[in-house]
């Protein structure tokens, strides 16, 4: 089957009209080029909240702070009718802005200093503590503190999460506390957490509590942190009139968890059980306006958005190329009393986030050339705050009428990226060789020319290569801007979307639950080979346009994606130069951390009858195949990383593991890397690594030029990969 294009203009169409846009042509862009200190300081909202009359919001922006060493976030309010703004303070954390129902003002878990604790924000700018716990745990990848996930940066918790009840009297919270005494003896299963452990640990609980009218807090319960969703969702709950229902994770078989959704009755003190649910694929609980559970089935281009009662019935609103409950979208907000909902969205295919009305009248799409991501409403939901922002567009905050469904805008969240004269970024949906369609972006060179073939870099990371400003979760410490600034043509590309076949869908299914069907073999080809093959074919693509130089390619991606750049540099002759970001995934060596991961994929551990399978698969075991000069760039150094480099360094392949520490001896750096000097070195390797194996640039800005002559050996006995072939 021939690969081809399946939306947006020909591509040959797309970069002519590019070369004659002001916005491409050398000496006529309007605005300034990109410099790596842009890709550093892109801003992240992370919450917004909106005023009881409408006429405020507050927002949290998260962005690189050179001096702290950190990430900070800035807390402002905006003037919603003169559209104006001003930052109030400057924080360490800023989470769970809400509204303080029947008040002008808002609360939000903030550390200034203190931890983690919850405080009452006033319009005036003015703040004050609302619930302070002294005993505070720390948490991260740092020793003498609870590791709580690996893009966690080190900091310390004593309010965990809250929310408030709709009139305001009733207060939900969630504390972080340390578990007394707790050194002791461990048995069996109790020791089976510790086989990954790197740095020393402390335990913790999470203690869920109800503050009343009165002010006398009583403990609905308490969850060991290895809950993950009173670790995580502690303040995800609903108020259904006396009971306040939320999720807990039990034990169970399912590597994807099982949870049970529980009633706590605040008059009589009662708990029941609900539900119980597996494989979650949100952390949300998503009600919807008529008391049951929302969400979207089937498989293909548009799926069936329901709703799903206790008792079995179903309501259906029809069907629409949208799922719900992603949490990079504008989550769900529900008004009972008006039977209203308001869901953030993520269309399919060539992913766009926005907003559906659930009311009297169905379910109304509100359509934008933007994504909407991040929103705060209004209590009768009809006016949204929202930051509006795409691939080529620098995040803002807007105002959306839900009944009209028309978006306003408000106040720039960074004027440092309007100044930056927007690149060519371009939408398409690829077909590969099997069938599976795969979304991403085409970033065109700032100045290219129509006949140029250009060198061309495959980054990936999953699912997320969306309609959102330079995100740090799909480019991680590759910096798409400036290779686009330097010549290159980029592909961001995601893996083929789940939901387009049942056969798909149920490979993913299988992996989060942790066994079959289908069988590993079956896996493998769905969930790894699939995307390496789309890769390829989006390539071969822009090759046949006259685009890409085929014999100059690169691909580059970290954790979801290094596992398909190892597997690709595994598969396929087709790239030139590979870097794989904090990954590991699919050695043998990770078995040990990742076992229920590891089974549906191999069939069991590889010390056993299944190795033959790690032996035909695993890309450590398959280094002799390699003839692609692959770089790492790790967080962890874990066992499984160095088993790659070890496997390929046997096989002559060249090869370098680069680490980055944490900001001290007793902590780590994190998964997505927040410490602000190892983010511009990752990024400035990064770019001395293809610039010197896809364009023989061995004088560029090279963060450590020791490294060149040990590179320019690496390829003087190095195996040249054969000359691609293109159909």
């Amino acid at each position: 089957m021939r690969n081809h294009l399946r939306a947006g203009l020909p591509v040959a169409a797309l970069l002519a009209a590019a070369a004659l846009s002001p916005a491409s042509a050398a000496g006529e862009s309007k605005g300034r080029a990109w410099t790596l200190e842009d890709i550093l300081l892109v801003p992240e909202v992370t919450d917004i909240a909106l005023s009881r009359d409408k006429r405020f919001a507050i927002y949290s922006v998260e962005a690189a702070d050179s001096t702290a060493g950190r990430p900070r976030v800035a807390l402002r309010l905006v003037d919603v009718t003169a559209r104006t703004q001003r930052t109030l303070l400057t924080a360490d954390a800023v989470k769970l802005l809400r509204p303080i129902p029947g008040t002008d003002d808002w609360s939000g878990l903030m550390d200034l200093g203190e931890g983690l604790q919850l405080y009452r924000i006033m319009a005036s700018g003015a703040v004050e503590p609302l619930l302070v716990n002294v005993d505070t745990v720390p948490v991260g990848r740092a020793d003498l503190s609870l590791a709580i996930g690996g893009g966690t940066v080190p900091h310390r918790v004593g309010v965990l999460a809250y929310d408030w009840a709709p009139d305001g009297q009733w207060l939900w919270y969630a504390l972080l506390k340390p578990v007394p005494n707790a050194r002791h003896i461990r048995f069996d299963e109790e020791v089976r957490p510790l086989q990954a452990r790197r740095r020393s640990s402390v335990e913790a609980e999470i203690d869920y509590y109800l503050r009343g009218p009165d002010g006398r807090s009583d403990k609905v319960m308490t969850r060991p942190s290895s809950d993950r969703m009173a670790l995580h969702a502690a303040g995800n709950i609903l108020w259904h009139g006396d009971e306040i229902q939320f999720r807990i994770e039990t034990p169970g078989s399912s590597a994807g968890g099982t949870y049970e959704v529980r009633a706590w009755n605040r008059v009589t003190g009662n708990m029941r059980t609900l539900a119980d649910e597996h494989d979650l694929q949100t952390l949300w609980i998503l009600r919807g306006p008529r008391g049951g559970t929302l969400g979207t089935t089937e498989t293909g281009d548009r799926l069936e958005l329901a709703e799903t009662f206790a008792d079995g019935r179903r309501y259906s609103y029809g069907h629409f190329g949208f799922t719900i409950g992603d949490l990079r979208s504008a989550g769900i907000t529900v008004n009972a009393k008006l039977h209203r909902a308001v869901l953030g969205t993520r269309s399919l295919g060539n992913p766009r986030y926005g907003l559906a009305v659930i009311d009297k009248r169905g379910v109304l799409e509100i359509r934008h050339d933007a994504s909407l991501t991040r929103c705060g409403f209004d209590a009768a939901l009809t006016v949204g705050i929202c930051v509006e922002e795409g691939m080529s567009r620098p995040p803002s905050l807007v105002q959306v009428d839900i009944a009209k469904g028309s978006v306003t805008r408000l106040v720039s969240v960074s004027p440092r990226h309007d100044e930056i004269a927007p690149l060519v970024a371009r939408p398409h949906i690829w077909r590969n060789r099997d069938g599976y369609r795969a979304a991403g972006y085409v970033v065109l060179p700032r100045n290219y020319r129509a006949g140029t073939r250009y060198p061309a870099i495959v980054v990936t990371h999953g699912g997320d290569a969306d309609d959102r400003f330079s995100e740090i979760g799909n480019q991680w410490n590759y910096p798409v801007q400036l290779f686009a600034e330097r010549g290159y043509i980029v592909l961001l590309v995601n893996d083929p979307w789940p939901q387009q076949s049942d056969e798909l869908m149920a490979a993913y299914n299988a992996w989060i639950r942790g066994s079959g069907p289908p069988d590993p073999e079956t896996l493998q080809r769905l969930l790894w080979i699939n995307g390496v093959r789309s890769f390829e074919d989006a390539v071969l693509d822009l090759s046949r346009e006259g685009l890409v130089d085929p014999g100059r390619v690169g691909i580059a991606g970290y954790s979801r994606g290094s596992q398909l750049v190892n597997v690709a540099v595994t598969q396929s002759k087709l790239f030139r130069a590979a870097s794989s970001g904090d990954g590991g995934f699919l050695e043998p060596a990770g078995y040990l951390y990742s076992a229920a991961s590891y089974d549906p994929v191999y069939g069991g551990g590889p010390l056993s009858d299944h190795i033959d399978a790690y032996r035909k698969f695993a890309p450590s075991l398959n280094a002799a195949k390699v003839c692609t000069p692959v770089l790492q760039q790790v967080a962890s150094a874990s066992p499984p990383q160095i088993e790659l480099y070890d496997a390929l360094r046997a096989a002559m392949v060249p090869t370098q593991i680069s680490y980055y520490p944490g900001a001290s001896a007793a902590s780590d750096e994190t998964h997505i890397f927040h410490i602000p000097s190892n983010r511009m070195l990752a990024m400035r390797e990064n770019i001395a690594w293809f610039d010197f194996w896809l364009r023989g640039i061995g004088d560029g800005d090279a963060p450590f030029p020791g490294r060149l002559g040990q590179w320019e050996q690496m390829a003087a006995r190095a195996q040249p990969c054969p000359p691609p072939v293109t159909p």
